[in-house]
């Protein structure tokens, strides 16, 4: 069996030509004769010719050398980034004491099925789960702090201290509980024992009451509301289960320094509508707060750590290879470590890009991260004749090893929200563990092709962020996450504008809003690349790429002998592939994305339906503008053309689709 042909440049002698002849007309208008008879014609395809069996010859380069190629002008493959998220672990009850959470040796995973394996995650960081319980409670009413005392970790309040809210409650009241230890992450299970609070319209699913963190430079940080079985107060006695912050700080109130959790009446219900206020506050009996679990940082990685790689034979150049490939970008703890022969000391290196600033005293090594394989600095013939030695050498008999890595990554690891429920290794006291959020930044190792049309990239760029060109590619190669890039000039000493769209691992089909938006991570990770390798003085402002909402109501009559179900999920499926900011844009199947700032006519869509498999003939299509966020449609249909703004993108809502037999 032969090995298919690889095509690095698929032009041929008469695609040489026409660009040449398109070429003279910008360049050389003056030139109007372009017939074969012409001299300057016949030079063109001689040129034409020689450039073709060059590209012959360039298409017959195997990959491995093409990366070897690469490698010589200090182009690797970049490796795999692996898939974050947050993971809540449930206590069976309250902590009564310390439950530790190890970093590295915790795995959760999804549920391993007949065809697929287990994708397993790892905590990033050691956590433990502190049995805490109130110090100090606080009401305040009308402005004033009144401290009402805990005993046993537990208020017991009696007379008017009962009342934490004013009568009646007014904005600003609020109740306090204080802990001595840090609040961070934890999940914590709020007990109540109330009376009912009174107010006319007030929603017990969503009432005017935030619960709130101390935070750092005063500010108060906002906690999730999980389940609030007092109906903000309307039910009366209940648990209320919060997720906290990220970190709180420990403030002075009422005499106390701790760390406060506070209930405090608010103008606006937790969804932000307006709402009425109550009448009467709720009267408590008993208050207590402890515990039940936490949230904890965890990537789709797979650790290794101490990995012997062997002994040193004392001549420059050696490399060695890592038991794994594709290994993640290195974090601080994970180096080369050497132990010279007589000696039980072991000493770290430090790991470098190149070896091009190296001198024969730098405990150096580069680490090819894409095919595991580690390099100690050579030695070079310099044009004097002389020798130099770029790196130190390990001495001969000296022992290697790697301090820790970690490998793994990929697009597999973006799993939806609750997909991470098996735990892998016991822990003591944890009922069950989730994520809540989906699991985000996984992508794939670069493929050849793509570091091949980087390659020519990066001698244009020169590794700054100059021109617009500069600036889109450099915010690609930031992230292996960013899907397309708009660069926008600056306009009178404003800020250079950069549009991001995230890459989607299915691109074809409908794409959510939240797929398609850039996270925080992901602009902070661009951000910091394209710092450093801004002009100075050169402000960025980085945004998502603004898309606009298209869905489109077809009804059509299909042939006799088709499945309607089946047309209907075909012609969804075109207009969301062909209305597809990532791959859109073709009507002949998946392209490069739709063109930025490019009118949508609606004309071009009967077409596209048109030509969708077992559609007879379209009866009815309509476009109408849809918001993204809300799946709402505007009332009336839009015009035959709706126009984009230069940086903005089509995106499909959803569409309707109707068919019906053809009549025989």
């Amino acid at each position: 069996m032969s090995l298919p042909e690889l095509v690095l440049d698929d032009r041929s002698f008469q695609d040489l030509v026409e660009q040449a002849r398109k070429r003279i007309a910008l360049v050389c208008p003056e030139w109007t004769e372009h017939n074969v008879s012409d001299p300057g014609i016949t030079l063109i395809e001689l040129f034409a010719w020689m450039t073709e069996m060059l590209i012959y010859r360039v298409n017959r380069v195997p990959d491995k050398l093409h990366v070897a190629l690469l490698e010589l002008l200090g182009i690797r493959l970049e490796p795999p980034t692996a898939a974050t998220t947050d993971l809540r672990f449930r206590l069976d009850a309250p902590a009564a004491g310390p439950v530790q959470i190890p970093a590295e040796v915790t795995e959760v995973g999804t549920r391993r099925t007949p065809t697929e394996a287990s994708i397993v995650f790892r905590t990033t960081e050691s956590f433990t789960i502190p049995p805490a319980r109130p110090a100090a409670y606080l009401v305040q009413r009308g402005g004033e702090i009144e401290d009402v005392g805990v005993g046993g970790g537990e208020a017991r309040p009696s007379g008017k201290d009962r009342l934490p809210f004013g009568t009646p409650p007014a904005p600003g009241d609020a109740l306090y509980l204080g802990f001595s230890e840090p609040l961070g992450r934890l999940l914590i299970q709020v007990d109540i024992d109330a009376s009912h609070a009174r107010g006319a319209g007030v929603d017990p699913r969503d009432p005017p009451l935030s619960w709130e963190v101390s935070g750092p430079d005063g500010r108060w940080l906002e906690a999730g509301v999980l389940e609030d079985r007092t109906g903000g107060f309307n039910w009366g006695s209940g648990v209320v289960e919060l997720q906290l912050p990220q970190r709180s700080t420990s403030v002075p109130l009422a005499g106390h320094r701790m760390h406060w959790l506070r209930c405090q009446v608010d103008e606006r219900t937790r969804s932000g509508a307006e709402a009425p206020n109550f009448s009467h506050p709720p009267e408590i009996n008993r208050l207590g707060a402890a515990p039940i679990g936490a949230l904890v940082a965890a990537t789709h990685a797979t650790g290794e750590q101490d990995e012997l790689l062997g002994e040193s034979d004392g001549t420059p150049g050696q490399t060695f290879r890592l038991r794994h490939r594709e290994i993640l970008a290195l974090v601080s703890g994970e180096t080369l470590e050497v132990c010279q022969p007589d000696s039980d000391r072991w000493q770290s290196w430090e790991s470098r890009d190149s070896f091009a600033g190296s001198t024969d005293n730098d405990r150096h090594f580069v680490l090819d991260l894409a095919d595991g394989e580690l390099s100690l600095g050579p030695t070079i013939r310099e044009a004097d004749g002389s020798w130099t030695h770029y790196g130190a050498v390990p001495l001969p008999g000296s022992v290697l090893r790697f301090t820790r890595y970690r490998h793994g990554g990929g697009r597999r690891g973006n799993v939806i929200a609750d997909s991470l429920s098996e735990l892998k290794t016991s822990i003591p006291g944890v009922r069950s563990v989730t994520n809540p959020m989906p699991a985000e930044g996984g992508s794939n190792a670069e493929s050849l092709p793509s570091a091949r049309l980087r390659a020519s990239m990066e001698f244009q760029t020169g590794h700054r962020a100059v021109t617009v060109k500069d600036f889109e590619f450099l915010a690609g190669k930031a992230s292996q996450e960013v899907g397309r890039v708009l660069c926008i000039p600056p306009e009178s000493n404003g800020p250079v504008r950069v549009h991001i769209l995230r890459r989607v691992e299915r691109p074809d089909g409908r794409l959510d809003l939240d797929k398609l938006e850039p996270s925080e991570t992901l602009l902070a990770r661009v951000g910091a690349y394209l710092d450093e390798r801004r002009v100075l003085g050169t402000t960025i402002e980085l945004l998502p790429v603004p898309l606009t909402g298209v869905s489109v109501v077809v009804n059509l009559e299909a042939s006799f002998h088709s499945s309607l179900q089946r047309v209907e999920h075909d012609v969804a499926y075109a207009l969301n592939t062909y209305l597809n900011p990532l791959v859109g844009g073709r009507q002949d199947g998946v392209g490069h994305g739709w063109e930025f700032g490019r009118a949508l006519n609606s004309g071009e869509l009967y077409g596209l339906v048109q030509s969708v498999d077992g559609v007879a003939y379209v009866k009815l299509l309509r476009v109408y503008l849809t918001d993204l966020k809300t799946g709402e449609r505007e009332a009336k249909p839009a015009d035959t053309q709706i126009p984009l703004e230069p940086e903005a993108l089509i995106a499909s809502g959803t569409h309707v689709i109707k068919a019906e037999h053809q009549e025989r």
